[in-house]
């Protein structure tokens, strides 16, 4: 193709995303079901030039013995990652009587930058056009910046000093360098680390950095997020080894899917994803410079952490999360494989962890109890007695699960 065509080309493009992306962004903002909007009910601001939007779901019979929850999305994703279901985790989790907040990381749904630029951003966003800064921030600043600025604002809403931090894939992964390098790290009461490995059982990870490499191709040319969104009502054969990346199709009904591409999907920032080319080449979480290897400082992480794996997952493998799991210095410490060997229902995938049918019924109650069991222990009539650290035992997370101490593995 000529220079002059492809300009013509690239102008097409454009003018074509500003009037189907429109579309999508209104559908998203004016969504019928609250679940499937943008996070707007307050604005967490970084001290770098970020509003980062929140959704809060509140429980019925708030438990004062509990900390609030934070939920926090992966890369390319957004807050909606966790409510496309209808039995979703924060549905669960304010039934046992939590505060549950829902994030929109910066470049993701209700989040922009602030001023001018954030301004102009926040109409590109109505585009498939690429966004001004997209490709600067990485995920060193969302663990440094995003991070302390969602547990101020939850502070400030609650009055409560800790919370308990549960991300799924980046948004666990995150943790690690924040935990080790911030000196209020005593802010985080526990975590739950789903699909989120620091470390890389086998590296270099080549499916995974061929698809890095096509994705960094696309985002030189258009938001690949909002290009996906006509996904939800079709798509072309061809696309299942890129879907089985995020799920396994025989586990997720095919509504959760299309809302997946509808509402979830955003461009993943290609600073970002220079940063996790750098992990799936060497095997180890480095900061974006590659001066700091976050898997060496692991042990000094000393919050009750579970983790939670797929024995289906593509993206995070089992292995992948026992070495991290292994190399975490906590002492209250547990890991739950969520696969047909540990007899669950299925080898769960990536996001099937959150999406699949029987995550209710399987996933949510194990987390669930996990944090229930790990909270303060004043008397409350929506908490079970609370034991001693060296007496919790884990077994409860699903029926028919052999006791083992805090510390061992569950699910095997």
């Amino acid at each position: 193709m000529r220079f002059g065509s492809r300009a013509m080309f690239v102008v097409a493009v454009g003018w074509t995303a500003m009037v189907l992306g429109s579309g999508c962004a209104t559908m998203r903002e004016h969504a019928s079901n609250l679940d499937l909007r943008p996070c707007t009910d307050g604005y967490a601001l970084t001290d770098d030039g970020w509003k980062l939007g929140i959704r809060h779901y509140r429980p019925a019979r708030p438990d004062p013995s509990k900390h609030p929850v934070v939920l926090c999305h992966g890369l390319g994703l957004n807050g909606t990652f966790w409510t496309i279901t209808d039995n979703h985790l924060p549905k669960q989790l304010t039934e046992r009587g939590y505060d549950v907040y829902i994030v929109d990381l910066r470049g993701s749904g209700a989040s922009r930058r602030t001023g001018p630029v954030g301004h102009m951003n926040s109409l590109i966003r109505q585009t498939f056009l690429l966004e001004i800064g997209a490709h600067r921030w990485t995920m060193d600043d969302q663990a440094l910046h995003d991070v302390p600025a969602i547990l101020d604002y939850v502070q400030n809403e609650t009055g409560d000093d800790q919370i308990n931090w549960v991300g799924h894939s980046l948004g666990g992964m995150l943790l690690f360098p924040y935990l080790e390098l911030t000196p209020e790290n005593h802010r985080i009461a526990t975590f739950v680390a789903m699909g989120s490995p620091a470390i890389l059982a086998e590296a270099p990870e080549r499916k995974m950095l061929g698809a890095n490499r096509q994705l960094r191709v696309l985002l030189a040319a258009i938001s690949t997020g909002r290009a996906a969104r006509m996904l939800m009502f079709g798509r072309p054969s061809g696309l299942e080894s890129i879907d089985r990346l995020y799920y396994s199709a025989e586990n997720v009904d095919r509504r959760t899917v299309d809302r997946f591409y509808g509402y979830t999907l955003e461009d993943p920032g290609r600073g970002a994803l220079d940063q996790l080319a750098h992990y799936l080449e060497k095997g180890h979480l480095l900061s974006a410079d590659q001066k700091t290897d976050y898997v060496a400082r692991l042990g000094e992480i000393r919050e009750p952490t579970l983790f939670i794996a797929g024995d289906g997952d593509v993206m995070a493998s089992r292995v992948s999360c026992e070495k991290t799991y292994e190399a975490i210095g906590s002492p209250d410490k547990a890991i739950i494989s969520f696969g047909k060997a540990g007899g669950y229902s299925h080898d769960y995938g990536h996001c099937d962890l959150v999406w699949s049918r029987n995550a209710p019924r399987e996933v949510f109650p194990a987390i669930a109890d996990w944090l229930d069991a790990r909270q303060a222990t004043r008397p409350s009539p929506q908490s079970p007695p609370s034991m001693p650290s060296e007496q919790r035992i884990d077994a409860n997370l699903r029926p028919g699960l052999k006791a083992v101490p805090s510390g061992q593995h569950l699910g095997h």
